[in-house]
């Protein structure tokens, strides 16, 4: 299977080796493998105090947030306003919110919905049924 490494911290480069991936799997060429090499910020868990790192080091990284560097290219290049992109962002918060309270004020699914909509492949070697 082909893979790739990829700069998760680059938008651009994410963009465009899943835009290569897509492709190739819709022209029935199969799957790609791609790890993105990101940056975490924080530690692994709600317990790990990420001490192994320098605070330094992390605000380095963030200074490269992807999310922030896309923002900046839209801004530069007049794609859109920072008026406009506020409003996306508040259509955004507001769409999570709704998606959260429905996640919430709904009932926990039944045991057998477990199996519903899984894929099998009967002639799988690894599986045995």
């Amino acid at each position: 299977m082909p893979s790739e490494q990829v700069d998760g911290m680059s938008f651009e480069d994410v963009f465009t080796a899943v835009d290569k991936a897509a492709k190739r799997a819709r022209k029935g060429d199969g799957p790609t493998l791609l790890e993105m090499k990101t940056y975490r910020y924080k530690g692994h868990s709600m317990s790990d105090p990420a001490k192994y790192r320098t605070k330094e080091e992390v605000e380095e990284y963030k200074a490269q947030d992807p999310i922030q560097q896309f923002l900046n290219t839209i801004v530069k290049n007049k794609y859109a306003s920072d008026e406009e992109l506020e409003a996306i962002q508040a259509r955004v918060k507001a769409n999570v919110a709704e998606c959260v309270k429905f996640a919430e004020e709904s009932p926990f699914p039944e045991g057998k919905d477990l199996y519903e909509d899984v894929y099998t492949q009967a002639d799988y070697p690894f599986i045995k049924e």
